[in-house]
């Protein structure tokens, strides 16, 4: 129990004004480093796109460094899926009906994924900057 600075009744401990007269009760100082509000402080550098590309050798795991670790996991299940289930996406039968190559399945995915993990953490830094 304290007392009012100004009527001088008794204040329970939980309330911050008197209820008699609307003063505002004493507060204990705290103690701590005053923080200089003209200094900024210092920006956070998002993710290296360049290893996030390279962290990419592990499908999805680029991914999940620049900050998107539901797209690095749909990646990954996208490319090791089909090579665990054996599965894995062959158009060569088409590709020779055309005349075009067309057996890169989960490595054209690969490939995709390592570009689109430079992408999103080249996003990510332009966001945090």
């Amino acid at each position: 129990m304290t007392e009012c600075p100004r009527c001088g009744r008794t204040l329970p401990e939980d309330t911050a004004f008197c209820p008699h007269c609307g003063a505002q009760r004493r507060v204990p100082t705290m103690e701590g480093d005053v923080i200089d509000a003209k200094q900024a402080p210092a920006p956070t550098r998002g993710a290296n796109p360049w290893a996030a590309a390279a962290l990419s050798i592990i499908p999805g795991l680029g991914h999940v460094y620049a900050g998107a670790p539901l797209r690095g996991l749909a990646f990954f299940a996208g490319v090791v899926g089909p090579e665990v289930l054996g599965t894995e996406l062959d158009l060569t039968v088409i590709g020779d009906a055309i005349g075009i190559p067309l057996n890169l399945g989960g490595l054209g995915l690969w490939a995709f994924c390592t570009f689109d993990a430079y992408r999103t953490a080249r996003r990510q830094r332009a966001i945090s900057a």
